[in-house]
């Protein structure tokens, strides 16, 4: 009896080793690994940030953080989506491609930087204190920039299929931030939050570019052919320009909502708001990074694609109903952790969170999916619609619910997309099913 036993779980040893072997689950597991540590220490970050730093600078300074990576979303083109999608087929030009990306990212962040800062006391007067320094304004131009990379080089990562380097330089920067965070408390009480920051991710960028240039990108470039017919420099623009503008209503419904919070119920709120939010967007990353996974694979072998649509929505489903149902439960426990201050607000929030994950994963599917088959006018209407329902809901419900009713904006827009995504599948397969039947019937 024990032999077949040791059969037995010697098989099932082998299935999860293919099944962690294959590109698609074994890049998607990294990326959501990636995830699950900078959650984890996320929450310790601004558990840390709470006890060392008063309320409303917790809140200043999450709203900065929040309008930095919004202005850096701007200046990054959505290139990073492109870098994802062509990077598996470029080949010898893959470095150009990398360099050419890095220089347009960092001349349009620093281009939108002054921008905005010149434009502060009209259109964000609750963060006038950056204007009161010189240093912390050139600071603020240069945390935008280097953001930027910092969020290329992971799509860059991904595209080559070395997601499993996300996992720990993630937590390394994580690491390095909260280590930061507690030393500048005491030193610079009003902005150590942003400097801790940007400060870390500076200090990562370098590193891993090192390692990207030295030894990732020539391997991939040595071994991978290019495939010149796959693309050509105007569906590359198309792309870009389109993707460029999904990216645009895709960062308004998130990154916007802290300083809409702040100006309409104040600093001490969206302190509240953003640990919460930062928790229980967990859910939203984990199944952007999975379905991002299927971009990359399905753009390899796009002969497969409806078998890797089918997969990737399982096994994503299979991560976030119960990730979800956990984090309802958990989400007063989590958050008492901090501080009580923030349970009365931030729990409700965090459950409506988690409720809107499950029908995200359907849309983020469909968008992966859009991104593959070059659709970009279906990308641009999903993120578009998902802006308008979110920050007009949210601007509607903030006076009635309070924080809270930003997650039942949440809800709401992601169910309503949801459904209204698979009414359009729906209605397209039927309408192809006759036109198969006739041409099998022909031939």
């Amino acid at each position: 009896m024990t032999k077949p036993q040791f059969t037995l779980k010697t098989f099932s040893y082998r299935q999860l080793m293919t099944h962690l072997r294959t590109p698609l689950y074994r890049n998607g597991y990294a990326l959501i690994l990636s995830t699950g540590i900078t959650s984890a220490l996320g929450l310790l970050y601004w558990a840390v940030a709470a006890k060392f730093y008063i309320t409303e600078n917790v809140g200043l300074n999450s709203a900065v953080i929040s309008i930095m990576i919004f202005l850096s979303g701007i200046s990054q083109v959505n290139l990073q989506e492109t870098m994802i999608r062509y990077i598996p087929i470029a080949g010898k030009r893959t470095p150009r491609m990398v360099i050419y990306t890095y220089l347009i990212v960092l001349g349009l962040s620093a281009l939108v930087g002054v921008i905005f800062c010149l434009g502060i006391p009209i259109w964000a007067p609750s963060l006038t204190f950056l204007t009161q320094s010189p240093l912390l304004i050139a600071w603020f131009i240069a945390a935008i920039c280097i953001w930027g990379i910092f969020v290329l080089q992971d799509s860059v990562l991904t595209g080559l299929r070395q997601a499993l380097w996300i996992p720990a330089e993630n937590a390394a920067f994580s690491i390095i931030k909260i280590l930061l965070l507690v030393g500048l408390a005491s030193i610079i009480p009003q902005t150590g939050i942003f400097i801790s920051w940007s400060v870390s991710v500076l200090l990562i960028i370098i590193p891993i570019n090192i390692l990207l240039f030295r030894r990732l990108i020539p391997r991939h470039a040595a071994t991978v052919i290019t495939q010149d017919s796959s693309i050509p420099l105007r569906q590359i623009s198309k792309y870009v320009a389109g993707n460029y503008a999904a990216a645009l209503f895709s960062n308004m419904a998130s990154t916007l909502l802290p300083l809409i919070i702040t100006q309409v119920e104040g600093a001490q709120a969206n302190a509240h708001f953003y640990l919460a939010w930062t928790i229980a967007s967990a859910l939203q990353i984990m199944t952007a990074n999975m379905a991002t996974s299927l971009t990359v694979e399905a753009s390899l072998d796009k002969g497969n694609i409806e078998s890797y649509r089918r997969r990737a929505l399982i096994g994503i489903y299979r991560l976030i109903i119960p990730a979800a149902l956990l984090l309802i439960v958990a989400a007063p426990i989590i958050l008492r952790f901090v501080g009580q201050s923030y349970v009365p607000e931030g729990a409700p929030l965090m459950q409506l969170l988690a409720v809107a994950a499950i029908p995200n994963v359907y849309n983020a599917v469909y968008i992966s999916m859009s991104r593959t088959n070059n659709r970009v006018a279906a990308i641009i209407a999903i993120f578009g619609a998902n802006a308008i329902l979110v920050l007009g809901l949210s601007h509607f419900f903030l006076p009635m619910y309070g924080i809270a009713g930003v997650g039942l904006a949440w809800v709401i827009s992601q169910t309503v997309i949801a459904l209204t995504l698979m009414a359009r599948t729906r209605w397209q397969s039927r309408k192809i099913a006759p036109v198969e039947a006739v041409i099998a019937k022909a031939e």
